[in-house]
């Protein structure tokens, strides 16, 4: 307020002043004007010219204003020079006076003609009027932007700032008495001013009570969609952890036990590919309210993911009874149902894991809640991995396999680092030349403790984790380079087959590795065969052809390895740009005796000559079996009685004493302790 009042008092001052001025100025001009006719005219009458042009004057000619006078002639000859004059001189300049002293050139008219005068007026008199009259101005001036000032504040405090305290204090009142919930309409007087503004702001407290309401249910909608999972409407993820960790701060406070059931329907992405993800979501919401259904009110079912499921069975009496529950669980999900004409039945996999029994009691209670999950998690895989719609209960057993699967893991990633890894070669060669045309490059685990490790054991766990990408850029950089080494010692006919995990090739980055190995390596495109497992090739056919066309586009040939054990559809297969198949061992070893892998034989022989593709035998381990092939007209073997798995020194040793046929006796006596270190590699 005494803001607005001191800009108002300046305001008013600052009009005031700019009105005020220029009319002293004006003012003070006009009384110097004034004075400047008034002495011309006293001269005029006063002032004669004699016959002998002398100069006569009827009445005193000086005074207060006028203190000087000079007076010429029409030829200019001083008549009279009286008073201040400042020194003037008959051919001097024209004077120009002092700050006090004004001087005026004047033609006077006398009753005998005309002569110039040259007058100095003192205007320090009227000057000093002048300020007087300035200094007068700024009293009143000052006085009125006071009184403006004062008024404005009074008026500011009598028509704003006391309705607004007052609309204020109501409007905290409301606030106060409210206790945080929505204020409530204020009263004001009819002859108030802020009437209208405290009528808005009742309107805008209504608007927020019903904002309010609105804002009540969304905040309810929220907090249950954070919580719960919005297909099945069970707890999700979090408020399952939450309940987890409540439920195991429980147990050990009353000593009491309960059960984690992790339960994952079989099969999945299959339901979801044949019935479309629709129906898939609703046998899921099926399933997840048939769990709730059936279990008790203080028992947790929850959604962590996809089609898994977790049950919390609380205050069990006997470990044991969660067997009962578990078959209950598999019962109930299993049952079938309708849904727009399909007749749909789930089958599932449960693991289960008791606390506090499977788990270590001593550790801090928030990674217990961890370790029961994770407990059921390895139990649920165990099902899996048994033909699944199954329950397992954990076990120690499965703990150090767990144990061990994570050794395994951290193991591998130091062997990375630690080149541990070899590439061992097994020769294949022509069965009708018995010249040697390659190997195919077999990936070997030196381990520093364990010794050679299976690859069966390690190349599963490379897939998961995604070591098998680093480490089979790898193998394939390695294979290259020897077999380039080897075709300019003169085996220029030499290739070599690198087998490809499914992981690498979905990675998308297969055809620009190979292409940059090969040109580091200098190995032609056509010395090198990549082989993929037939469930590989199967896994996304449509997006394997294409893949399969850009690397047979690129020079490399490609081959289908143990083919014959999986699902291959000839419809798939004849638009496969594949250059060999190879019949898996499996179909080799009892060719002499069994009938049925005979025939099998002959019809993977007949369908690589169809499509005009190259047949590779593996597992040939004596010469029955080598004449056997020759005589159906199969293309290449590979196996013990050829050569068993080779370091690169002794591929090279083999190369140099096999320049045809099978190896001599000598030759087998010399390489038999080659063979005895490879035979722990379980190839």
């Amino acid at each position: 307020m005494l803001v607005f009042s001191s800009i108002v008092a300046l305001s008013v001052l600052f009009v005031q002043v700019l009105l005020f001025v220029p009319a002293a100025i004006t003012q003070y001009q006009g009384s110097v004007q004034s004075m400047y006719a008034t002495e011309q005219a006293k001269l005029s009458q006063a002032l004669s010219i004699t016959n002998n042009e002398s100069l006569e004057f009827s009445a005193p000619l000086l005074n207060d204003a006028l203190v000087g006078l000079v007076v010429l002639d029409s030829d200019q000859q001083l008549l009279l020079e009286m008073g201040e004059t400042l020194g003037y001189e008959l051919n001097a300049a024209e004077q120009q006076g002092s700050e006090s002293i004004k001087s005026l050139k004047m033609e006077l008219q006398t009753s005998t003609g005309s002569v110039t005068a040259l007058g100095f007026f003192d205007t320090s008199r009227l000057w000093v009027a002048s300020k007087s009259f300035v200094i007068f101005l700024m009293l009143v001036s000052l006085l009125v932007s006071v009184v403006a000032g004062l008024c404005s504040g009074w008026a500011t405090i009598r028509y704003f700032i006391s309705p607004v305290d007052s609309l204020t204090s109501s409007l905290r009142g409301s606030r106060e008495s409210s206790e945080g919930q929505t204020p409530e309409p204020i009263d004001v007087d009819a002859n108030e001013d802020l009437k209208l503004i405290a009528e808005e702001f009742n309107a805008l407290i209504e608007e927020q009570r019903k904002s309010s309401r609105q804002v009540k249910v969304k905040q309810q909608y929220l907090e249950f969609a954070a919580h719960h999972d919005p297909l099945t409407h069970l707890p999700n993820r979090l408020m399952f952890e939450n309940a987890l960790n409540a439920t195991v701060e429980d147990a050990i406070s009353r000593n009491v036990q309960f059960a984690v059931f992790l339960v994952d329907l079989d099969n999945f992405k299959f339901f979801n590919d044949q019935y479309g993800h629709l129906v898939g979501d609703k046998m899921v919401a099926e399933v997840g309210n048939r769990l709730r259904t059936m279990m008790r009110d203080v028992d947790v079912v929850a959604r962590l993911d996809g089609d898994e499921f977790v049950v919390i069975q609380k205050d069990v009496q006997d470990p044991s009874s969660a067997e009962e529950v578990a078959k209950r669980i598999m019962t109930v999900a299993a049952s079938p149902y309708e849904y727009r004409g399909f007749t749909l039945k789930a089958a599932v996999s449960v693991g289960i894991s008791n606390f506090p029994t499977d788990v270590h009691v001593s550790q801090d209670e928030k990674m217990l809640g961890e370790e029961i999950v994770n407990n059921a998690a390895v139990a649920l895989q165990e099902a899996k991995s048994n033909g699944k719609n199954q329950y397992q209960l954990f076990t120690e057993k499965m703990r150090s396999k767990l144990t061990a699967r994570i050794r395994l893991e951290q193991d591998l990633k130091l062997a990375l680092q630690d080149k541990q890894f070899e590439v061992f070669y097994q020769p294949k060669i022509n069965i009708h030349t018995r010249q040697c045309t390659g190997s195919e490059a077999l990936v070997r685990w030196r381990h520093p403790v364990n010794g050679f490790v299976s690859p069966e054991a390690f190349v599963p766990v490379a897939e998961e984790t995604g070591i098998i990408i680093e480490l089979g850029e790898w193998i394939l950089q390695t294979a290259c380079n020897r077999t380039y080494e080897l075709q300019q010692k003169g085996y220029e006919n030499l290739n070599v087959a690198v087998n490809i995990s499914a992981v690498q090739f979905t990675d998308g980055n297969l055809l620009p590795m190979v292409a940059r190995t090969l040109e580091e390596s200098n190995l032609k495109a056509g010395s090198l065969e990549l082989e993929i497992t037939e469930s590989a090739v199967m896994h996304d056919p449509e997006e394997v052809i294409s893949s399969l066309h850009e690397l047979s586009k690129f020079g490399m040939r490609l081959a289908i390895d143990d083919f014959g054990t999986g699902y291959s559809s000839l419809a798939y297969l004849k638009r496969f740009p594949v250059n060999t198949l190879k019949i898996d061992r499996a179909f080799i070893t009892d060719i002499s005796s069994d009938n049925d892998d005979v025939a099998i034989v002959e019809a993977v022989l007949g369908l690589g000559k169809h499509f005009n593709m190259k047949v590779v035998a593996e597992g040939v381990e004596d010469e029955e079996q080598l004449n056997f092939l020759k005589s159906q007209g199969c293309d290449i073997a590979q196996g013990y009685f050829i050569s068993k798995p080779l370091n690169s020194e002794q591929y090279l040793a083999w190369l140099e004493r096999w320049p045809y046929g099978v190896q001599t006796s000598d030759s087998q006596a010399e390489s038999q302790s080659l063979d005895e270190d490879i035979r722990k590699t379980g190839t």
